[in-house]
């Protein structure tokens, strides 16, 4: 008989014992995981960050909620800053404000306007315009995979990611559900869904606009119009109105942005690198927290399973002076080891990678707006892999305890006592 064959007929004998030691591994393995996989979907809210701008302009709130709300698609819907303060700014027109101060905003070298207005399934529409994609800066433009950029409100273009994820393709129609506050709103007869037809596609870029559309703002405006009863208990300025402006500044030119800006407007001026600097600042503990834990719930597991195996290994010493009587040699009965412990890591990783796909979806939707939204083509249950490889190296070194004891063990004193 095979090593192999000794390995399974071992495993099916002791099932219940089988079983104990398969579910320990699967939920280390689970564990593990889960709590890898949620790191990494937390780490990768820095490498999936839109790219718009030196600063952004939102509405009061703090600088990480702009940031994360505007270049990352987080958060509730944000609030709304008036249209003309945007038109002033894209301008450079001189301002007059109500204290009598006069300012003339000749350090902008480009203002992006940005305005949530629907949803499609998972995913928010943009408002903007031609400059969100022909960017102030070369080599900062988007870059269209097929069809063209929108020029008329009904139109739409699609992020990489929406277009894989929904299987759109240029040419085909949609239907957006508005979005005007609070909750996704759900369409009935008083609210009629929005049909976009799909002009054009972009490239990947690897971040967040790959999981958003876009429209034209006047798309958005009309939007906000048919829903002004909803605009006017978060507006004074009426349907038109914008959630964010991405600027591109002059050298020197945030200062007086934001002395204009956060002291003169009901808007906010934030640096994007500082504020990047800031959320790398304040993750920063919660990452090292997070993988310290990880990394003791994946060792404490590790022991756990080992400490087993070992004592279901040692239990096995009169079957092994039987096999060695008869005739096995310490090599077959060793490579029989290592099958059993291999088969043992293999089966305790199949239950546990499916409590992983199982458990995560649950637990990362009950996180909510703590993690960045997910791009299901960003990341997969294979993120798990070293957890995976860990737990198979973890089991099959744990027999070499009982191969050891084998090598100095005397088949007959071992028989003797049965």
């Amino acid at each position: 008989m095979t090593p192999l064959k000794l390995a399974l007929l071992s495993l099916s004998r002791h099932r219940f014992a089988t079983a104990i030691t398969v579910a320990a591994i699967g939920m280390s393995v689970a564990c593990g995981g889960i709590l890898l996989r949620l790191h990494r979907l937390s780490e990768s809210r820095f490498s999936t960050m839109g790219h718009g701008g030196d600063a952004i302009v939102g509405a009061k709130a703090g600088g990480i909620e702009i940031l994360l709300g505007s270049l990352n698609g987080e958060g509730e819907f944000p609030g709304f800053l008036p249209y003309k303060l945007f038109e002033s700014l894209r301008a450079e027109q001189t301002v007059t404000h109500a204290d009598g101060a006069v300012t003339r905003p000749s350090y902008i070298e480009a203002v992006v306007p940005f305005v949530y207005f629907a949803r499609y399934g998972d995913y928010r529409v943009v408002g903007t315009d031609d400059t969100f994609y022909r960017r102030a800066r070369p080599g900062e433009s988007l870059v269209l995979s097929s069809g063209a950029w929108f020029s008329a409100p009904g139109e739409v273009v699609l992020g990489a990611s929406v277009a894989r994820a929904k299987g759109v393709q240029v040419g085909d129609a949609i239907r957006a559900v508005p979005w005007t506050g609070g909750r996704l709103e759900s369409p009935g007869i008083d609210l009629p869904e929005i049909e976009l037809r799909v002009v054009g596609v972009l490239t990947a870029t690897g971040g967040q606009w790959d999981r958003a559309l876009f429209a034209s703002f006047a798309q958005a405006h009309q939007v906000f119009e048919r829903r002004s009863a909803s605009i006017a208990e978060r507006s004074i300025w009426g349907p038109r109105v914008l959630h964010y402006f991405l600027v591109y500044l002059r050298p020197g030119g945030f200062a007086p942005l934001e002395d204009l800006i956060n002291k003169r407007t009901v808007g906010q001026a934030v640096g994007v690198e500082e504020q990047k600097e800031r959320l790398r600042d304040l993750s920063g503990v919660g990452k090292s927290v997070g993988l310290f834990v990880t990394a003791f719930v994946i060792l404490l597991g590790g022991l756990a399973v080992c400490a087993m195996l070992v004592t279901r290994f040692e239990g096995l010493s009169v079957q092994i002076a039987v096999l060695r009587a008869i005739g096995y040699t310490r090599r077959e009965l060793s490579k029989w080891l290592v099958w059993e412990g291999f088969l043992l890591g293999v089966m305790g990783v199949a239950l546990g990678s499916a409590l992983d796909f199982a458990g995560f979806p649950a637990l990362r939707s009950l996180l909510g707006p703590a993690l960045p939204p997910s791009d299901p083509f960003a990341g997969s249950l294979f993120d798990s892999a070293p957890i995976w490889a860990a737990a198979v190296a973890a089991t099959v070194a744990s027999v070499f305890v009982p191969i050891a004891r084998m090598s100095r063990q005397d088949a007959h004193d071992s028989l003797k006592g049965l």
